[in-house]
């Protein structure tokens, strides 16, 4: 999904050297987001942290886009927030996150 979602201004040489870097920087057989490139990964919203005054609308949104994009699958995201993955499914459908 990370990489649908890139323009790829460098084309081919720029998904080479991607790939290659993070092949080197991967700690297991799978490349996750973390080991691709910044731009790759979430851009958190800076005025959306926790304390700051904000709606728990904006701020589980916030949670539950980091926690997806660190997740393998919607399983393994519902295991880490503590919930049934068909509450994930209708959060997410809540929150407009499908």
């Amino acid at each position: 999904m990370a990489f649908a979602g890139y323009p790829w201004p460098g084309n081919l040489r720029e998904l080479r050297n991607v790939i290659e870097r993070a092949t080197i920087l991967s700690a297991g057989p799978a490349i996750e987001l973390c080991d691709l490139p910044e731009e790759f990964g979430l851009k958190p919203d800076p005025a959306i942290a926790v304390g700051a005054r904000v709606t728990l609308d904006a701020l589980e949104t916030e949670h539950l886009k980091r926690i997806l994009a660190l997740s393998h699958n919607l399983d393994d995201a519902a295991k880490t927030l503590g919930i049934d993955p068909a509450t994930l499914y209708r959060k997410r459908q809540k929150l407009g996150l499908l």
